[in-house]
């Protein structure tokens, strides 16, 4: 009866571990996609949030900048110029989001120069001042263009403006989105702003936090030096559908690691039956010797917390075994499945966290469903009759 206790529990606290630990390390690899692209934080115009226009843009001048990274929490700051065009090379013809950059800084925001394909020699990083372009694989793959070959950008520019340029493709670009990759084209921020005629001006000014903790109290410092139509928003606020999806998504996980410890609470509650009913006539002479009930239940209780602790023990010890393994060796997918999450712009790839509350909670509520499941022999320990319990 104690094996088969502690086994279940074993076995619960493993699934729940390895589950959970799949949960955060998908969450922890989106975010961290997310946070690449958009910082931790964003400087806009406030009308920018609402319009996406390139209207409202904000100034990307040296002393602004050079502001905001006096504070000691602000480990990068880079601005963007985002907005949208029609790319075409030959006879064929895509929408496409155009991001201009400061390629220096960029590589040690988003680490863009690492997601250059380098299938050919002729590939190479872009310069600060460069007028060309790097273009998504996919995308590249779908216009059928090569590095050098020329491509055609129209566009709407700032105030209206007619934008129209040849670039020249300096490289192709991998990024853990398949729909992002086949829609995205960088070029330098000086080249974005000549092309779209917004001189010195971006629609983002992006940051990257060293400390998380004082996530709000970096956001209200530097919302403090900003002009007046400025806003500063966290990447939560940049991906409000990421945050309900992630919501959802640990409400479900919730859900099944409740299923796991009703299964773990209906075996205890099993063994303690079968001990209060077995053990009935033991209880009954420990009390007549003089064991006071209270004690008894103390004994009782002591046991059943042994008994389930032992099982959430080595359970937690072989479950950060497992999710240690699978964290430094994520799981690659094949065939159907993988097509699936590319669809829905993730990287077909299972990541796994080995984040510490994965493993602290799991004892915690072990011994809350113990604790509370403790009612039944308590109670029944406190109603034994000597006598009758003597004769059983």
């Amino acid at each position: 009866r104690t094996l088969l206790t502690a086994s279940v529990v074993f076995i619960t606290v493993i699934l729940s571990i390895v589950m959970t630990s799949e949960q955060y390390g998908i969450y922890d690899k989106m975010i961290a996609n997310i946070i690449e692209i958009t910082g931790d934080m964003q400087i806009q115009n406030k009308a920018y949030w609402e319009n996406k226009s390139i209207n409202d843009a904000v100034s990307t001048d040296s002393m602004l900048i050079g502001k905001i990274k006096k504070f000691n929490n602000t480990t990068g700051v880079t601005a963007h110029l985002e907005s949208f065009a029609l790319a075409s090379h030959r006879e064929l013809t895509k929408g496409v989001m155009v991001i201009g950059v400061v390629p220096s800084e960029e590589d040690k925001f988003s680490k863009l120069r690492k997601k250059l394909c380098n299938s050919t020699l002729e590939t190479t990083y872009l310069t600060d001042n460069d007028d060309g372009v790097l273009v998504g694989e996919k995308l590249a793959n779908f216009l059928k263009i090569g590095v050098n070959d020329t491509l055609v950008l129209i566009s709407q520019g700032y105030h209206g403006i007619s934008a129209a340029g040849l670039f020249p493709v300096r490289g192709f670009i991998k990024l853990p989105s398949v729909e992002l990759e086949s829609s995205i084209i960088y070029m330098s921020l000086s080249a974005a702003q000549k092309f779209y005629g917004a001189s010195d001006l971006g629609t983002s000014i992006l940051l990257k936090i060293d400390n998380k903790e004082n996530y709000e109290l970096t956001k209200e410092q530097i919302a403090g030096i900003l002009p007046a139509d400025y806003v500063v928003k966290d990447w939560e606020e940049l991906q409000p559908e990421i945050v309900q999806m992630i919501d959802s998504d640990i409400s479900s996980g919730y859900f099944m690691k409740g299923i796991f410890y009703m299964i773990v609470a209906f075996i205890i509650f099993s063994t303690l039956v079968m001990m209060m009913y077995e053990r009935r006539k033991e209880f009954g002479i420990m009390h007549a010797m003089g064991l006071q009930k209270s004690k008894l239940s103390i004994i009782v209780f002591l046991e059943v917390v042994l008994i389930s602790l032992l099982g959430t023990f080595f359970g937690v010890v072989f479950g950060y075994g497992i999710t240690y393994f699978l964290n430094q060796n994520p799981i690659p997918l094949q065939g159907e499945m993988a097509k699936t999450m590319e669809e829905y712009g993730f990287e077909p790839i299972i990541f796994f966290s080995k984040s510490a509350d994965i493993f602290y909670w799991q004892p915690v509520v072990v011994f809350c469903i113990t604790l509370f499941l403790y009612i039944f022999p308590w109670i029944t320990i406190r109603k034994l009759k000597i006598i009758k319990a003597m004769r059983g």
